[in-house]
């Protein structure tokens, strides 16, 4: 990582920016890939002192993004995959490898060292808020928790910290369940069930939402991450919300069966959702890796949540990247612009992309409780990723000669391409 200094204020004329990231848009002229040329000016404190439409003859080479939002990660389990093989690269063998990995026990040190890697290479990428899941089984809160405490602490001012308790949904009965709630009131946590389909989904459903409501929790949970066709779990939840309501609010992650059910069932459970104001994570990259695996070849599924179909019903939908370099998917980098990319590209969203941006900065932000986090205005502070390139596309198709990452004004990052 490179540390590079400026003149402040720095002036940035021309810049080509997204119509996602600005809170008023009037007077901006946006081409077809819905970007439009701004100047800006930053104040000696990094705040953007000034914002408006560029009055100069030609855009600059500078593409400016916001600060992007990590909705759904697994910092907990990052960085694992060298040493917990998974040979099949399928969900049961991740499942196992970190079983094993796990019976060697881990330290304090190993936890802290993985977990303070993945927030140091996020904030290089841009990360402003990062919500991770953390595996919270009866034998597992340690010794993450701890360290997410320290972190957050540490991290403070810098990345906007949540955590999420993970685990099977079956283990919140009894004594766990209610230590799961009183240690997600004490961090200000999300309770996070993942909702398996067996013959006690509706039970651990309904069991899961009392423990939530009855300790002021808000939901994120792993749902429907198979290629059953029937999206189950989501028709579960909804059949719990109809009967009572919730008085937080509920996010679905992965939810990628979903996309295997018939057209008419996807629109009509979808506006079910939005009627429950649901919203959803996709992960694209996770779903791509790990769904469809059981015929041992090339898939014929893509895997991927049916976003389209849940953004016309109005259920807000935004994009994470799930878990990085471990035994579940071996790929990742916590960079919500390469995630952007590649959920554009698997989900066809065909929505131009400076609307698409919001999925992994406002709109992502918004989502996970953070709705002041992620536009470009006057007043706040200037931390962007600045890209230079020819085109916003090529931008994120790594088509660009250097990406700086900007926190309060100051380049905090630099990648370059020296030809």
């Amino acid at each position: 990582m490179n540390t590079l200094t400026f003149t402040s204020p720095l002036p940035l004329d021309g810049v080509r920016v997204p119509r996602a990231a600005l809170l008023d848009s009037s007077g901006f002229v946006f081409d077809r890939d819905g970007f439009a040329l701004a100047d800006l000016a930053l104040d000696d404190a990094g705040n953007v002192a000034s914002l408006r439409p560029s009055r100069a003859a030609a855009h600059s080479d500078w593409i400016g993004f916001p600060p992007l939002v990590e909705a759904h990660t697994h910092i907990d389990k990052a960085f694992l995959r060298a040493r917990a093989a998974n040979p099949l690269h399928d969900f049961e063998g991740a499942r196992a490898a970190i079983e094993r990995d796990r019976a060697q026990g881990w330290t304090h040190a190993d936890a802290r060292g993985r977990m303070l890697r993945a927030l140091q290479l996020a904030w290089s990428h841009g990360v402003v808020a990062l919500r991770t899941h953390i595996d919270s089984q009866p034998d597992r809160l340690q010794p993450c928790w701890d360290v997410f405490r320290e972190l957050r602490r540490e991290w403070e001012g810098r990345i906007r910290l949540q955590a999420v308790a993970s685990l099977g949904s079956g283990k919140l009965a009894g004594r766990h369940g209610e230590r799961l709630g009183r240690l997600c009131a004490e961090h200000a946590a999300l309770l996070g069930p993942v909702f398996y389909v067996d013959s006690d989904l509706a039970a651990n459903v309904e069991r899961a939402v009392d423990l939530a409501q009855n300790y002021a929790l808000d939901l994120d949970v792993h749902i429907d991450e198979n290629n059953h066709g029937r999206a189950d779990g989501l028709r579960a939840l909804l059949e719990r919300l109809d009967r009572r309501p919730f008085a937080g609010r509920i996010n679905l992650s992965h939810l990628c069966s979903l996309s295997r059910c018939e057209p008419q069932e996807i629109d009509l459970l979808a506006r079910r959702a939005a009627d429950h104001r649901l919203s959803v994570v996709g992960l694209p990259v996770a779903n791509l890796h790990l769904q469809d695996r059981d015929c041992g070849d090339t898939p014929y599924w893509r895997g991927v949540t049916p976003i389209n179909a849940l953004v016309r019903a109005d259920v807000d939908v935004v994009l994470g990247g799930d878990n990085s370099q471990d035994m579940f998917v071996p790929w990742g980098a916590l960079d919500p612009l390469a995630v952007l990319r590649d959920g554009m590209l698997a989900a066809h969203l065909d929505e131009p992309l400076g609307d698409a941006v919001a999925r992994v900065s406002t709109l992502a932000a918004a989502v996970i409780g953070l709705p002041d986090v992620g536009h470009i205005a006057v007043g706040r502070s200037a931390d962007l990723t600045l890209v230079r390139s020819h085109d916003p596309y090529a931008a994120l198709s790594g088509d660009y000669s250097e990406r700086l990452t900007l926190r309060a004004g100051e380049v905090i990052a630099r990648r370059s391409l020296e030809m």
